[in-house]
């Protein structure tokens, strides 16, 4: 499926799955359809995408392919968005377009982002609260400056090799 497919298919309870309203209630389906198609250009304009509109999903690169999902995401109009490493296989230019784009989400619509990744720069970037869990338990909690400086983050992920001037 192309681009905008993907994006045109995500919003839910849409007339057209109804096989008989394609023929009874054609002017409401094409009517739905003509303001998704409308709602999913504008995802895909904010995402920076929109050039993007035709091309097969399978062909975009992992960073576009996260960018695509997470138009996907936003035609569901979501209030949390969960994101499993985000940051993996994706090149810089296309994280920190990422990274705005979550930041702008955040800030004008008011989406809160739950983020589990490996990238400590990518999570003091993006979060605040930070949690750190080992070993399935939360280790701790606080503001990013808060996380960097505590002595059992430190000690359990970096072996206590930071943070320790003796």
């Amino acid at each position: 499926m192309t681009v905008l497919e993907n994006l045109m298919i995500i919003p839910a309870q849409q007339k057209g799955e109804i096989v008989w309203n394609n023929f009874i209630k054609i002017g409401t389906v094409k009517k739905q359809e003509r303001a998704i198609k409308e709602k999913a250009l504008n995802v895909l304009q904010f995402m920076e995408l929109i050039e993007l509109k035709d091309e097969y999903a399978g062909n975009l690169s992992g960073g576009q392919k996260k960018l695509l999902e997470l138009a996907k995401t936003l035609m569901a109009e979501p209030k949390l968005v969960l994101l499993d490493e985000p940051g993996a296989g994706v090149n810089p230019t296309l994280m920190k377009k990422l990274v705005n784009k979550i930041k702008k989400l955040r800030a004008e619509q008011g989406l809160t982002f739950f983020l589990i990744e490996h990238d400590m720069d990518l999570v003091m970037n993006l979060c605040n609260p930070v949690i750190v869990m080992s070993e399935g338990k939360k280790l701790s909690e606080g503001t990013p400056e808060h996380i960097k400086n505590d002595k059992g983050v430190l000690d359990a992920y970096l072996g206590g090799q930071y943070g320790n001037n003796n």
